[in-house]
């Protein structure tokens, strides 16, 4: 897929209001030919079956129905691999942004975001890389010079299932204290700032597993 292409997008929202504004918006673009809604997951995995050579999905993770955003993202990436999911989404926390990556997301972003940037990051995903509001795949360290310690590991897998610091003390028997340095520690290794990036870079260098 070319950025010069004509795009085909499908906007999975359970919100008339939000994908109404999208399907307006990206309409106008002129690289665009076709914009498509879905209100829920079954829809969504529906039309991908129906509607041939989807560029990209624009997908919520809160849907009505029985399948989750988190689902969908899971099945496409399974039947349709090919085609790339950006969640656009008003829920910005570690647990969910950690599951829509390992689920197979190429980006993630807040329904806030600026429709310019929104398409920057469109084509951006179109042409191979990852990226969203909080990174981007030329940020990301080599995995081979993050060197953790195991100590350091056993607190980012604690941190991954979505551990307090006082649980992962806790869970691993240690002090809040020194929950808190080897979290600096991750940090710093890691090139981030918060425990939401740490959870990205990890999972998309592999130090966390996106299966």
């Amino acid at each position: 897929m070319t950025v010069s292409s004509k795009l085909k997008i499908l906007v999975v929202d359970d919100h008339p209001v939000v994908r109404e504004g999208l399907r307006t918006f990206l309409g106008l673009l002129p690289e665009v030919i076709w914009v498509g809604e879905a209100q829920n997951g079954e829809e969504a995995l529906a039309m991908v079956s129906c509607e041939h050579d989807i560029d990209v999905i624009l997908m919520d993770l809160v849907l009505q129905g029985d399948i989750s955003g988190i689902h969908v993202i899971s099945r496409l990436k399974q039947i349709h691999p090919e085609i790339p999911v950006i969640v656009l989404t008003s829920y910005q926390n570690s647990e969910r942004i950690a599951a829509a990556m390992s689920a197979g997301a190429r980006a993630y972003l807040d329904k806030s975001i600026d429709p310019s940037r929104l398409v920057d990051v469109i084509h951006t995903v179109l042409q191979g890389d990852t990226s969203n509001d909080l990174f981007t795949a030329s940020a990301l360290p080599a995995p081979l010079t993050i060197g953790l310690t195991p100590r350091e590991y056993d607190v980012l897998q604690a941190l991954s299932r979505g551990m307090s610091n006082k649980e992962i003390a806790a869970h691993l028997k240690i002090t809040e204290k020194t929950v808190k340095v080897h979290m600096s520690h991750i940090f710093a290794k890691l090139s981030v700032y918060d425990r939401t990036q740490a959870l990205i870079v990890a999972i998309r260098c592999g130090l966390l597993n996106s299966s």
